[in-house]
C-alpha cells in the first residue's frame, strides 16, 4: 500500500513540476541540450549565479550573461527539479538568432498589420466570402508539430538573456523571477497544477495542447484544444471586435484573402506561460496568418505578437498543425475538468504539495463533495435516522405507460 503511495505521490508532484526521488532523472529526449555538472571548456564561472545567490534582485548586472543560468535554456531551467539536473551546465553554444524571433515586417501595431493586409486583399478582389460549398476546407484533427526547437515559444534552444532582450524592464525581472522559483528553489507556480486559467500565450505552447478540432463555417472558423484545459477559440469572420472586459482567450475576428484565413486577436486577459517564459500583459494582441499546405496535410499558422507594455518589439513565429484524421474519425475532444486531477495547493513552505484523500482539503470529485461539507459543518452532531423506504404522503402511483402502481 505504502509503494502504491509513493507511486501516485511521485506520478502526481511530476505533473506539478515538484521533485521526488521517485520522479528525478526522467528519459532525455534526442532533442534535449546536453548538460554536464561543471562547467564547459573554456567558460569561467561566475562568482554568483542564480543557483547561488541569495538575492538574485540584486545580481541585476549579471541577468544579460548566460554564465548566470549556466547557459541552460529557459526549458532546461523549468524541467530540472523533474530530471535531476538541478544546478548543472547547459550548452553555452546554444541559442537562437533574434532576427529569427523578431518580426520581420514593419508594423508597430496589429491593427495597423491587419489594416494592411486587408487592403493587400483588396487589391486583388478580395476579402473572399465563401459559402459552404465553396469554403476552405480546414475542417478535421490535427496535432501540433514538435518537439524539439521548432517554436522559440517553447524556449528549448536559446539562452535566458535571448528572451530578456525582448522584454521590458518590469517583464524581464518577472521572468528571473520565474527562473529562480522554477530551478532553484523548486516552487513553480504552474497553471495546471493549481488549475489557474491557461491564458492566451499557452495556445502555442507545446504542452497546452495536443490533438486540435479544426471546424469551419462561412462565419466562424472553431479551435478546440486542450490538455490541463479546455481552448475553445473562434475566428468571426467579417466582423468587428465588440468586447470591453479582457477575455482569456481574446477576442478574434478575421478575413479571408484567397486561401489564407487572415485573424486579429484583441482585448487579452494578461497572464503567464510559466515553463521559464515571459508574461504578457492586457496590451497582447496577434495577428495570424492561417493557410493548408499544398499538399493537404498540415495547417500552416504564422502568429506576430504585439504587446507593448511586455514587448520592446513584435515577435513572430510560425508554428506546424499535422492533419491526422477527417472530422468524421472516430477522434473526439476530452472535456477537461482539472480540478478532478489535480488537487495541488501551497504548502506551509510555499511549494506546491498534492492533497491525499486524508488530508483536509482534499476533495472527493467522485465522490459527493457537497454532503461531506454538510456533514463536517452542519450535521456533526445529528441523530441520522433510518429513514423508509416509503413516506407519509407518497403516491401509490405515478402516470405513464412505464410505470405501474406498487402494490
Amino acid at each position: 500500500m505504502a509503494g502504491k503511495l509513493a507511486a501516485f505521490v511521485a506520478t502526481v508532484l511530476v505533473a506539478a513540476g515538484i521533485s521526488t526521488a521517485a520522479s528525478a532523472q526522467l528519459r532525455m529526449p534526442s532533442w534535449w541540450p546536453k548538460s554536464t555538472k561543471e562547467a564547459p571548456a573554456g567558460v569561467k564561472p561566475l562568482d554568483v549565479d542564480i543557483f547561488t545567490t541569495k538575492n538574485f534582485y540584486k545580481d541585476w548586472k549579471h541577468w544579460m550573461d548566460p554564465r548566470y543560468y549556466r547557459c541552460n535554456t529557459p526549458y532546461q531551467l523549468m524541467d530540472m527539479w523533474s530530471r535531476g539536473t538541478v544546478g548543472d551546465w547547459g550548452d553555452c553554444k546554444l541559442d537562437r538568432p533574434l532576427k529569427k524571433i523578431v518580426s520581420p515586417y514593419p508594423y508597430k501595431s496589429a491593427e495597423e498589420q491587419y489594416n494592411a493586409l486587408m487592403a493587400k486583399a483588396k487589391e486583388h478582389g478580395g476579402p473572399n466570402h465563401y459559402t459552404r460549398a465553396n469554403m476552405p476546407v480546414f475542417d478535421g484533427w490535427y496535432t501540433k508539430e514538435f518537439l524539439g526547437r521548432s517554436q522559440w515559444i517553447n524556449g528549448t534552444d536559446m539562452q535566458v538573456p535571448t528572451i530578456l532582450s525582448l522584454l521590458t524592464p518590469e517583464y524581464r525581472k518577472r521572468v528571473v523571477q520565474l527562473d529562480y522559483y522554477e530551478a532553484v528553489a523548486n516552487a513553480p507556480q504552474w497553471s495546471a497544477a493549481f488549475c489557474y486559467p491557461e491564458g492566451f500565450l499557452r495556445w502555442w505552447y507545446v504542452h497546452a495542447t495536443r490533438q486540435i478540432e479544426v471546424i469551419s463555417t462561412p462565419d466562424e472558423v472553431q479551435f478546440l484544444a486542450g490538455v490541463a484545459d479546455n481552448f475553445l477559440r473562434k475566428i468571426l469572420i467579417d466582423q468587428k471586435h465588440v468586447q470591453e472586459v479582457p477575455q482569456w482567450y481574446g477576442e478574434t475576428v478575421g478575413f479571408w484573402d484567397g486561401k489564407t484565413l487572415i485573424a486579429w486577436t484583441k482585448n487579452v486577459r494578461g497572464w503567464q506561460m510559466t515553463h521559464g517564459m515571459f508574461e504578457f500583459s492586457n496590451s497582447m494582441e496577434t495577428i495570424e496568418k492561417i493557410h493548408m499546405s499544398d499538399d493537404g496535410k498540415q495547417l500552416i499558422t504564422e502568429t506576430t505578437f504585439y504587446d507593448p507594455e511586455a514587448l520592446k518589439v513584435p515577435v513572430t513565429m510560425t508554428a506546424t498543425w499535422n492533419r491526422i484524421a477527417d472530422i468524421n474519425s472516430p477522434h473526439r475532444h476530452q472535456f477537461v475538468e482539472c480540478r478532478t486531477s489535480s488537487q495541488i495547493v501551497d504548502g506551509p513552505d510555499g511549494r506546491p504539495t498534492q492533497l491525499l484523500p486524508f488530508d483536509k482539503g482534499y476533495i472527493d470529485f467522485f465522490g459527493r463533495p457537497w454532503e461531506q461539507d454538510w456533514k463536517e459543518h452542519f450535521e456533526k452532531n445529528w441523530d441520522i435516522l433510518k429513514i423508509p423506504d416509503h413516506i407519509p404522503g407518497e403516491p401509490k402511483a405515478l402516470p405513464g405507460p412505464a410505470l405501474k402502481a406498487e402494490n
